[in-house]
């Protein structure tokens, strides 16, 4: 069937250009399921953006789909009597949809079969449908804040100037708040003002850029990020890679040009991240630095004009950066001042929660959870983590934090390197909130790992004991990522520590009676993240099940290396086999608590020579246990396959003696107690 080009822009004032990435996935979307709902056959539909536009450009079929439409009628029963002849409900419902009797088919829905008219429905022309299609589409984009301009009825984000619409170079007649869809379009806002036809709708791009509009954004972030290296280039630097603020600038012109500009040397003695955050938080100014990650005093902007408009918008861009460098400079000298040592007495003045009490007591929890860790896992540098925790929060109090929320925990490590506070605290409060999503990176040191970990915990123990753990797609204090985060600490870091002692320590802080029951819930909450985790690094759902139950007993590094060690398990000959013979044994031993085996009760062979090995081998597992050698012990525990078997086939288990019956079960629960140490191999198929 032959197809035309559909072109739709809507043009209006700037849109801001975070509500944009959205907004040309949403047209897309919408476009997509109009045109299902209208029937209309669509291949390679695109949407682009510029803050002045939203374009959509499709290729349609030149006819809807044909279809055909079930009509529900009256239930078989009903619409025939005991004769078979109809009745007029069937005489009826014929009648209306301009079939006869016979022509009617029959389909079952839920217990009844139903009388269904199968009406073809007609296809009408593609250029018949788009006027309501489009003008559905457009009303249906909704963006985080819209509202009525001038005395329009329309809710846009943004008033809306023209709306080009055109099927086959022809134009799509439609309006929309007294907005007549026309076949023009305009240039840039400054360079190419004048309203202009749009005769083929396949040069449209071409037209635009003619007119000084890059329309695509993705050729918008190529320009921008080529031409921003090729500038650092020019002055032995490399441009400091930032795609959150190249997504920006894309979205904030419409004909990107990059800018080198410079700045005094002199504020080069502001920390890297503190001049960074400046120039992209207020100027959106890209950041150059040289070979040894070092910050240079050059920058590149993005204008939204021609390349011989450089000159004027360097020296503007030069100009309005060098009071911003000023007041950051101020705050740091300012904030310097003050020791964060004396900062604690201030935290005490700052509310962090109302039913968890300022930030010094948050602090000194956080400082009580972290000494205890460092006992445990690096005790050389217990002096360092807990003075580093007790210190964390009170760069929150800096000028410069209080401007630039982002730098918190960063900019503490300056003031304490400057205080002549050991590299290890410095360290620790600059990377206290890492990883801050998943995948991020993780501290670089112990102290800044036990800090971390320490303020996660604290996080997740308190909101839990306050019941309010997340719910469905609700996590107002991103709970679940904080747990992800505890998660990739304790098994990078491979602290030997399990997630129950853990909050165990973290609930010590809180007269809580029901101490006992948040342990659980937070466990269970571990045991729900780390399933999704361990399937998405590949391992096995069966084996997942038979390693998460050490999720709260066992530290969480030994989950993967058990996990490793099942693997390679199963790759042995006699692993199903083996499998087979633990089947066995889980299928009657006993749940309850038994006494140990009385060897004098062992009367046959078979079950002496079980028990001799089984007592053999269970120092040697447990030996190996401690030295996280899964694999190894699961090859031990193997050698009792065949003396597992020989057990079942010549003893008979459930003797009439309820003494012997009782000790032949006690050294099952024995061998089946020896395999659960290192997994629960029952889970396995």
């Amino acid at each position: 069937m032959q197809n035309a080009l559909l072109l739709l822009e809507v043009g209006t004032e700037e849109i801001p250009a975070r509500f944009l990435v959205d907004s040309v996935v949403k047209m897309k979307e919408l476009f997509e399921k109009f045109s299902a709902e209208y029937r209309l056959i669509c291949s390679s539909a695109r949407t682009y953006a510029t803050p002045r536009r939203l374009t959509l450009i499709a290729e349609v079929d030149a006819s809807q789909k044909a279809a055909e439409k079930e009509i529900w009628g009256p239930p078989v029963n009903a619409a025939f009597d005991k004769e078979g002849m109809p009745t007029k409900a069937a005489e009826a419902f014929a009648r209306t949809n301009g079939l006869e009797i016979g022509q009617l088919a029959r389909k079952e829905k839920g217990k009844g079969v139903y009388l269904v008219a199968l009406v073809k429905e007609d296809a009408h022309k593609t250029e018949e449908v788009l006027p309501e299609v489009l003008q559905k589409l457009i009303l249906s984009l909704t963006f985080p804040k819209s509202m009525r301009w001038g005395n329009s009825d329309l809710r846009f984000v943004r008033p809306v100037h023209w709306i080009l619409a055109t099927y086959g170079n022809k134009r799509v007649p439609f309006e929309i708040d007294g907005i007549k869809s026309i076949t023009m379009t305009r240039g840039h806002r400054f360079l190419a003002p004048a309203p202009f036809e749009v005769r083929d709708s396949r040069s449209y791009v071409n037209l635009l850029r003619n007119n000084f509009v890059v329309v695509d954004p993705e050729e918008r972030k190529r320009i921008i990020i080529e031409g921003a290296r090729k500038l650092a280039s020019s002055v032995n630097a490399a441009l400091v890679e930032d795609e959150e603020l190249l997504q920006h600038v894309t979205f904030l012109v419409e004909y990107p040009a990059p800018v080198l500009g410079t700045f005094p040397v002199e504020y080069l003695a502001l920390p890297k991240e503190l001049l960074i955050t400046v120039m992209k938080g207020h100027q959106k100014y890209f950041a150059l630095q040289d070979s040894l990650g070092k910050l240079t005093n050059y920058f590149v902007i993005i204008s939204n004009t021609k390349q011989d408009n450089q000159e004027t918008i360097r020296k503007g861009a030069e100009r309005v950066i060098k009071p911003r460098f000023e007041d950051a400079r101020f705050y740091y000298d300012t904030d310097r001042k003050v020791k964060l040592e004396d900062r604690l007495e201030e935290l005490k003045k700052v509310i962090y929660h109302e039913r968890l009490g300022t930030l010094y007591e948050k602090s000194r929890r956080i400082a009580s959870i972290a000494d205890f860790v460092a006992e445990k896992c690096c005790p050389e540098k217990r002096k360092d983590v807990t003075t580093a925790a007790l210190l964390a929060k009170t760069d929150l109090l800096s000028g410069v934090v209080r401007e630039f929320p982002e730098l918190q925990g960063i900019m503490g490590g300056y003031y304490a390197a400057q205080e002549g506070l050991s590299e290890e605290i410095a360290r620790a409060l600059s990377e206290q909130y890492l990883p801050a999503f998943s995948g991020d990176r993780l501290p670089s040191t112990d102290a800044g790992a036990v800090v971390s970990l320490s303020d996660k915990l604290d996080n997740l123990a308190s909101f839990f004991m306050m019941g309010q753990a997340p719910t469905g797609s609700e996590d107002p204090f991103a709970l679940r990522r904080q747990a992800i985060g505890v998660i990739s600490l304790l098994t990078e870091r491979r602290y030997a520590l399990t997630i129950e002692e853990l909050f165990e320590r973290a609930l010590d802080s809180f007269r809580i009676g029901n101490k006992e029951q948040v342990v659980g819930e937070l466990v269970k909450f571990f045991e729900q993240r780390l399933d999704p985790l361990l399937q998405s690094a590949g391992y096995p759902f069966d084996a997942i099940a038979a390693v998460l139950p050490f999720a709260k007993e066992a530290p969480l590094y030994t989950l993967k290396e058990r996990l490793n060690a099942l693997q390679q398990f199963r790759q042995e000959a006699d692993s199903a086999s083996f499998l087979l013979a633990i089947k066995r044994v889980n299928n009657i031993a006993p749940k309850e608590d038994v006494p140990p085996v009385d060897t004098s009760l062992l009367a046959y062979e078979e079950e002496k020579s079980l028990y001799r090995e089984v007592e053999h081998v269970t120092p040697h597992v447990s030996s190996l246990l401690q030295e996280n050698k899964y694999y190894d012990a699961l090859k031990l525990l193997m050698t009792l396959k065949d003396l597992i078997n020989r057990f079942f086939d010549k003893v008979l288990i459930m003797d009439k003696d309820e003494r012997i019956k009782g000790n032949r079960l006690s050294l099952i629960r024995s061998i089946q107690a020896l395999a659960r140490q290192i997994a629960d191999l029952s889970k396995l198929g």
